[in-house]
């Protein structure tokens, strides 16, 4: 029954798309570390765990293959976005079935891009264009609920709200960036998942689903709800060391509004997420992953990366 189970939800998580963010390439990693969701460890108590991430988007993509900026004139052309993000995830354990997340993004992303201009005369002329600036991002409280389990699986349900905490008007000297650009979305956001996880002797896995779903405009921008699905494995070779392995997927609508991009927003997007933890001391744990994109769709032409890490420190008070 856990073989067919298992087949199952690999198949489900395979046929979910995931995602890069917007067209000028602002981006987190879409890994999943809560460590309590994935039974990997669910001792009680409070948990803090802190992520560094770092993206970097210089590959133009339209649908699913790699292209060229077109050069038209009035029209700007992407050329790199690099994401660093930081995530600070406080989760408290309130008893063996409810639970509270806290996740607090910071945000440090540098853009750059050409703006075809008009020399006077109908030809193009080139202007480069850079922001570089961070902030605070868009704050999320999630509770959960186990609602089933036993000696060996636990299920239950997710729910929350991500609060328009990240500024939507950072600029470099002379304009603003864009909206899909900026630290925050401006919008109160919904979320509902559901997650299962499963141990054996040495070996942890574990399902879990997530939706979001933007629940007002705010300056005209709207950002595209969200699918999460995420599948993963993890091993322990000996009471330190855990080796992981994650496909990690998420689709996302198009954004919209008068300051939205509808036509270059909107995604899908499979990605292959190997690493590691190692246990520092008896409640504190490092980690690391590499995560590699096996499948990208986007909508119109967007910037996308060929790969992203993830490094970070968990422990438990």
């Amino acid at each position: 029954m856990n073989k067919i189970i298992f087949k199952y939800l690999t198949t489900v998580a395979l046929s979910f798309p995931a995602v890069v963010y917007a067209s000028c390439g602002s981006a987190f990693c879409n890994l999943n570390t809560d460590w309590d969701i994935q039974s990997i460890s669910a001792k009680s108590g409070v948990r803090l765990d802190l992520r560094a991430e770092y993206i970097n988007q210089n590959q133009l993509r339209s649908g699913t293959h790699k292209t060229q900026a077109a050069g038209e004139l009035g029209e700007h052309d992407e050329i790199r976005t690099i994401n660093r993000n930081y995530l600070a995830t406080i989760d408290w354990s309130i008893n063996e079935d409810w639970g509270l997340t806290l996740k607090v993004p910071f945000i440090d992303r540098t853009h750059e891009h050409i703006f075809n201009d008009d020399d006077g005369f109908g030809n193009v002329a080139p202007e480069l264009e850079k922001w570089n600036f961070s902030g605070l991002g868009d704050v999320q409280a999630i509770g959960r609920y186990r609602f089933y389990h036993d000696a060996d699986s636990n299920a239950g349900l997710r729910f929350g709200l991500k609060l328009p905490t990240g500024d939507i008007h950072k600029s470099n000297a002379e304009e603003n960036a864009e909206r899909s650009l900026q630290p925050g979305t401006g919008s109160l956001d919904g979320l509902v998942g559901a997650y299962y996880n499963y141990h054996t002797g040495n070996l942890n896995w574990f399902a879990q689903g997530t939706w979001q779903q933007a629940m007002n405009e705010r300056d005209n921008f709207k950002p595209g709800s969200k699918l999460n699905a995420d599948l993963g494995l993890s091993y322990s070779a000996n009471p330190d060391l855990n080796l992981m392995l994650q496909l990690n997927a998420q689709h996302k609508s198009h954004d919209t509004g008068a300051n939205a991009e509808p036509a270059d927003s909107g995604s899908s997007t499979l990605s292959f997420s190997p690493g590691l933890s190692y246990r520092l001391t008896g409640n504190t744990h490092i980690y690391g992953f590499i995560q590699t994109p096996i499948y990208q769709h986007v909508r119109g032409a967007q910037l996308t990366s060929d790969w992203s890490a993830a490094l970070g420190i968990s422990t438990l008070f």
